[in-house]
């Protein structure tokens, strides 16, 4: 069900409501017309308003390419749109699937992705939309994201989420290099790699870029920042390897997703829990204070090894059993 319906039929019973507040007494012909819209309008959206929504995320594009609000040059556009959607394409199957390789195609396909359903407003952009889940529609078989709270976690949502987080992270940290080698190693090489080439299409076109996802806007506003997206994003420098330690989950901080483990030769382990642990306040619930068997990412840059806690499981000699990512 399209967000944009819903806004419009809400939008318009409160005109159609308004009218008939101003409506004299004598008019009753127009006031019948008016009543019986209404009607029809609540009717509507009474069978609609409970489906699951499709989720809005217009951007926009400023710069070289664009002509005020009237046209984009179709090439930028054409080209700036199939880099984004790839970016949050490998994204979400990065969050979705422990199967993403550096290359070849996508583990579980694209059954599911951003539709374009009307010109932005501002600047000049598009209307992009996401389906929402099907009711049939199941994680795949090899997901790493849990059910939350008896709610299916929309892995393409969070790589939306994800994927201007970062942008934003980046393009406006004053922090140093190495914090912003930190925020970009949370990502997979590959899907960070496709985020840089989406930004990298501004920078060779000379653009900027806008776009907001539930809430939350972000802007490259100047061309020294869509340059420093670029060069942050660079991963040719990094290498990753999993690991597993025996140890203990001793805190962990939902906000910050930081956390601290305790290997059994008494080692402290620093880092992030990885993007693909959707709900920390369940893993850290989970297993907080209990000996386990600690999976991590770790990311090598710049002589630094970053560690992201994947997943967690039961060691061999305990009564429990299974994993909790």
């Amino acid at each position: 069900m399209s967000h944009n319906e819903l806004k419009f039929l809400r939008t318009e019973i409160g005109t159609l409501t308004r009218f008939l507040e101003d409506l004299s007494e004598d008019n009753f012909i127009e006031r019948i017309q008016l009543e019986r819209r209404l009607a029809n309008v609540r009717e509507r959206l009474a069978e609609i308003e409970h489906l699951p929504q499709a989720k809005s995320l217009p951007i926009t594009f400023r710069g070289a390419p664009v002509e005020g609000t009237r046209s984009i040059d179709a090439g930028f556009g054409a080209a700036a749109l199939k880099a984004f959607i790839e970016a949050t394409d490998t994204v979400a199957a990065s969050l979705a699937s422990e199967e993403l390789k550096d290359s070849g195609p996508l583990p579980g396909g694209r059954e599911r992705s951003l539709r374009i359903v009307d010109t932005a407003l501002g600047s000049f952009g598009f209307e992009l939309e996401l389906p929402p889940l099907a009711p049939e529609e199941e994680p795949p078989q090899g997901s790493i994201l849990p059910e939350v709270q008896e709610r299916r976690v929309d892995a393409y949502a969070l790589a939306i989420e994800t994927t201007l987080a970062l942008i934003d992270e980046v393009a406006t940290s004053s922090a140093s290099d190495e914090a912003t080698s930190d925020a970009v190693a949370e990502m997979h090489r590959r899907a960070a790699d496709k985020v840089r080439a989406f930004v990298k299409v501004l920078a060779d076109h000379g653009a900027l870029f806008a776009a907001e996802f539930e809430g939350r806007q972000v802007r490259l506003n100047s061309d020294e920042e869509v340059r420093r997206v670029v060069d942050a994003l660079n991963v040719a420098d990094m290498t990753e390897h999993e690991d597993e330690v025996e140890g203990m989950l001793i805190g962990a901080l939902p906000e910050s997703r930081a956390f601290e483990c305790r290997s059994g030769d008494g080692a402290l382990i620093k880092g992030k829990i990885d993007r693909s642990v959707a709900d920390v306040m369940a893993f850290k619930a989970a297993w907080e204070n209990k000996d386990a068997l600690l999976r991590f990412r770790v990311v090598s840059a710049r002589g630094k090894d970053r560690y992201f806690l994947k997943a967690a499981s039961a060691l061999r000699d305990e009564n429990s059993a299974g994993q909790v990512e």
